[in-house]
């Protein structure tokens, strides 16, 4: 009698019959899970796309503005020296005088002013010219000729506006380089003399200013750009055009083109076709009070194929991952119930292995967190992060010892945060690894677990991540761009403070004189008889004995913020913030007694067998200053004008020193005398 447990031929075509849609439902079922990994693989690929497009995107805006404020600040910083100029009223009487007899030399007062601006100011040429457009004076000697068009046209504007002028970058015959000029008008009252007319080279002031670049590349490139009627004119040299600066021009209609797209009106970020008729990603913005726009772009290709190739490479592994468990589900329902088995634990232990993988290479662990044990279960890599031997668990006092002691608070303040809100963990803080004592950043994301019921449990699941070498390139660009901030503001020969920072500072000490109603103070400091000691010594002399001089005033002003500045050539300017007159006169003679002590030859003063300088001293009350009705009125009431009043009020003082003897301080007195302190013995 065949035992029970045969098998019979109905047994096992039933068996067969429930088999074949078993088979065919796991195919689905295999079909379907390949499809939502690959789905889900692209959502993720997108995902990580846009956010490192919006980091290029970011980086290449930071740069943009960065050196659109740099083309700024060298328009206003010769705007400003044409409104000094300007308003120079000594220099109009001496050029009223001089015009005033024909055929006789120029003084000596205009030619040195005409020569400090092109030294100071580092002017390519200085130019006087009369109402007519005739040149009639250089630094070096009289000069005849007459003004270009252009020049001539900005000349009658100057005139009839009673205001300087500003030429756009061009290429002439008169000069054998590009060129900008400022048209300043001179008059003696209402009574119009001529001009000055400022040239700068602008391969050397304005263009290295676009080809500062914080990180290398093969296309990357800033231009200025301008519109001419229906045309968009290139002010700048390109990267990748080789003919002449300003001879590329571009029809309107190149509308897919960012420079015709920042004339036309767009801002921000776009995205289009540059002159070589590559896609391009740009960053467009307008120069202030400018008719320039400044373009930074960078190919499309370079910017993004390295990091499309790193994407796909990364969603390889979990790719290839799926594939094989698609593979394995259809192998998986073919075989045998103890076959199936087996192969589930092989899998299972296989995928694991995958995991951990998976995990070191993106130096990403998981953790789980019990609230009532005060311990985590960590998984290998996380042990790795946190230096401790695989499989090992942690105490909650154990992972606080290993929270560095100035993370330690906050840290342990969020943590409770989110256990007694019941509400998800993002945070970063540094640990002292316990295998090696290294300081390690590490980037926690957790949430609550929940039950079916969607009731929270003590419980908290997360992962952990070693972000230190992600922390330092933070770190170091925030660095590199402080630096470059402070390189702007900073004078490259004596290393101190520049005209811009200067500037700047001003109007900040006269705001804050404004509220609080204290003094503020300005020397004006120039080295007597500096171009004589060129003359013997030779530049590298004296651009060492400036820097002596550099030095020499910085460690005499001993007060946190007071501010020494070179103002330009061998001429220097101090900022005294909560200073009277009577006080600044002290400091500047103290300045004084500074510099002659450092005892520097200087055979070939009148005089004098050692370098010394000459200070001008000038103090206001902005508290008084703005207020109607009050002592000093008549100064101006706006920070940036009050600023260009104390300076030209410490520029006469300085000159009354220097006519008095040099080597002294004298004040601006507000009766309109200059109080020159006697030099000592």
């Amino acid at each position: 009698m065949p035992s029970s447990h045969a098998q019979t031929p109905r047994t096992a075509g039933r068996r067969l019959w429930t088999a074949a849609p078993l088979g065919v439902s796991s195919a689905l079922l295999a079909f379907l899970a390949l499809g939502l990994i690959l789905w889900g693989a692209n959502v993720l690929y997108q995902e990580r796309e846009q956010r490192q497009r919006h980091q290029i995107e970011r980086e290449l805006q930071a740069i943009s503005q960065l050196q659109a404020r740099s083309v700024a600040d060298w328009r206003d910083r010769r705007m400003s020296d044409a409104m000094a100029l300007s308003d120079d009223s000594l220099l109009a009487h001496a050029v009223a005088a001089w015009l005033a007899s024909p055929g006789s030399a120029p003084s000596a007062d205009i030619v040195a002013r005409l020569r400090i601006l092109q030294e100071r100011a580092r002017y390519t040429a200085v130019y006087l010219v009369d109402t007519q457009g005739m040149l009639r004076l250089t630094p070096a000697d009289s000069v005849q000729g007459r003004l270009p068009d252009p020049e001539l046209l900005a000349l009658h504007s100057a005139l009839a506006q009673a205001q300087p002028v500003m030429l756009e970058p061009r290429q002439s015959n008169f000069f054998a380089f590009p060129f900008s000029g400022l048209m300043v008008p001179i008059f003696d009252g209402i009574e119009p003399l001529g001009a000055i007319w400022l040239v700068s080279d602008v391969r050397t002031s304005l263009y290295p200013l676009l080809e500062l670049w914080p990180t290398p590349s093969r296309s990357a490139e800033s231009a200025i750009v301008q519109r001419d009627g229906n045309e968009v004119r290139f002010v700048s040299p390109l990267r990748h055009y080789n003919n002449a600066p300003q001879s590329l021009r571009l029809p309107i209609s190149h509308s897919e083109d960012p420079a015709v797209q920042a004339v036309t009106g767009v801002r921000g970020i776009i995205y289009g076709r540059d002159y070589r008729g590559e896609e391009v990603l740009a960053m467009v913005s307008a120069v202030p009070d400018s008719p320039w726009f400044m373009v930074s772009k960078i190919d499309v290709a370079e910017a993004f194929t390295d990091m499309r190739v790193r994407e796909w490479l990364a969603l390889s592994l979990p790719i290839s991952l799926g594939l094989l468990i698609a593979g394995s589900f259809a192998v998986f329902w073919q075989r045998r119930a103890w076959q199936r088995e087996r192969a589930l634990k092989t899998d299972l232990q296989r995928n694991m292995r995958w995991l951990e993988s998976a995990q070191k290479a993106a130096e990403v662990g998981y953790f789980s967190y019990d609230a009532t044990q005060h311990s985590f279960f960590m998984s290998g890599m996380a042990c790795t992060i946190f230096g401790l031997s695989l499989g090992s668990a942690m105490s909650r006092r154990q992972w606080i010892g290993l929270i560095h002691p100035d993370d330690r608070k906050k840290t342990l303040e969020e943590h409770a945060r989110a256990m007694t809100e019941r509400t998800g963990l993002r945070t970063q803080y540094r640990i002292r690894r316990a295998s090696d004592r290294h300081v390690r950043w590490v980037q926690v994301w957790a949430e609550y677990e929940s039950d079916a019921g969607q009731k929270p449990v003590a419980r908290m699941t997360g992962t952990v991540q070693d972000v230190t070498e992600r922390r330092q390139g933070e770190e170091k660009l925030a660095t590199y761009r402080a630096a470059l901030e402070a390189q702007v503001r900073q004078d490259p020969l004596t290393h101190i403070a520049n005209r811009l920072a200067l500037d700047e500072a001003v109007a900040m000490e006269w705001n804050r004189a404004l509220r609080s109603g204290a003094p503020l103070s300005l020397l004006m400091i120039d080295v007597d008889h500096f171009k004589a000691y060129n003359d013997h010594y030779g530049h590298v002399a004296g651009d060492l004995c400036l820097q002596r001089v550099a030095q020499a005033l910085s460690q005499s002003i001993g007060r946190v913020g007071d501010l020494v500045a070179r103002y330009g050539g061998e001429e220097f300017a101090v900022l005294l913030p909560d200073t009277d007159g009577t006080q600044a006169t002290a400091i500047g003679q103290r300045l004084c007694d500074a510099v002659r002590a450092m005892n520097i030859e200087h055979l070939a003063a009148q005089g004098r067998p050692q370098v010394t300088v000459s200070i001008g001293s000038a103090s206001a009350l902005p508290a008084f200053t703005a207020v109607p009705g009050m002592p000093h009125t008549s100064h101006p009431a706006s920070a940036r004008d009050a600023a260009r009043h104390l300076f030209e009020q410490a520029d006469a003082a300085l000159y009354r020193a220097k006519q008095s003897g040099r080597d002294q301080v004298a004040s601006f007195e507000p009766n309109g005398l200059q109080a020159p302190a006697p030099a000592p013995g």
